[in-house]
């Protein structure tokens, strides 16, 4: 998929040849990680269909791993195994800074988010949750296209499971490091979460502004008891990143509580919007 691309990234997919595979490529003109995908499901004539990224090597049987169980029908949907190439493992890495590069601690036992690394559904999930919210993800809002499907194909009753044995190993920027990035990625999760918290949960956050300064005031304290280093250092405390998280969703749940609900509570479809309408503009 060339996603509005701006290098060389179309002759590189004109190019590639792989062997025993037939590859198509497909362009979609308009900035956004729903947008592209959506545009890969409008084409694909398949009835299982995968996703990958373009930063991760996949195991050398992660076609079959994944495909397999959604193929004979033991789940609907399907999220494999990501693992952060070891030599961008840091010591100081938590549960949040892995699960934020793509590269959770997951077990077989919880619940069940897809991520685009390495996800697959049937087909038939499309019937009743046909697209990826333009509003969310890379290009729009930042992240959480990926849960919110994942919420919508759990209410409509698809089994979503892990599979572990299906694997790929992430090989992100290593700029992804740097504290600058970190807290781009916070900023980027608050906002998407205040968007499901109001157009898909229906939620209402109790006293969003003062919420909003209750922690700027916290967090100003704490870096100064704590202080974080610079932004291009590489890492950031997990305390920071929380406080900011929260700081957004506050900051922006104010803008989107302004807003129509794009959804009915816990609803699989967009309310007016076809599937693969243009976002509407966010202010940062």
């Amino acid at each position: 998929m060339d996603n509005a691309s701006t290098d060389d990234t179309a002759l590189v997919l004109q190019n590639a040849h792989l062997p025993n595979l037939a590859m198509r490529c497909l362009r979609e003109p308009r900035q956004g990680v729903s947008l592209a995908r959506n545009r890969g499901l409008a084409a694909a004539g398949g009835e299982v269909i995968l996703f990958t990224d373009d930063d991760v090597a996949p195991a050398g049987d992660w076609l079959e791993r994944l495909a397999t169980p959604l193929w004979q029908g033991d789940c609907d949907a399907a999220v494999g195994r990501i693992e952060l190439a070891a030599e961008l493992s840091r010591p100081w890495m938590q549960a949040r800074h892995k699960r934020w590069l793509a590269a959770p601690d997951l077990s077989v036992d919880q619940m069940t988010e897809l991520i685009g690394a390495n996800m697959g559904f049937h087909r038939r999930v499309l019937a009743r949750v046909p697209a990826f919210d333009p509003e969310l993800g890379a290009g729009a809002l930042g992240s959480g296209e990926e849960t919110l499907f994942s919420f919508q194909l759990s209410e409509a009753g698809y089994r979503l499971r892990f599979i572990p044995d299906a694997v790929v190993v992430h090989h992100p920027d290593p700029n992804r490091l740097l504290r600058a990035r970190w807290l781009e990625a916070a900023r980027k999760q608050g906002r998407s979460l205040a968007y499901i918290l109001h157009h898909w949960e229906h939620a209402e956050l109790k006293w969003p502004f003062i919420r909003f300064c209750y922690m700027a005031l916290k967090l100003g304290v704490r870096r100064k008891i704590d202080p974080t280093p610079p932004l291009d250092a590489k890492g950031i405390p997990d305390w920071e990143m929380s406080y900011l998280v929260q700081l957004e969703i506050c900051r922006h749940f104010l803008q989107e509580r302004k807003r129509p609900r794009n959804y009915t509570k816990h609803g699989l479809l967009r309310l007016g919007v076809p599937p693969g309408a243009d976002p509407p503009a966010h202010a940062s």
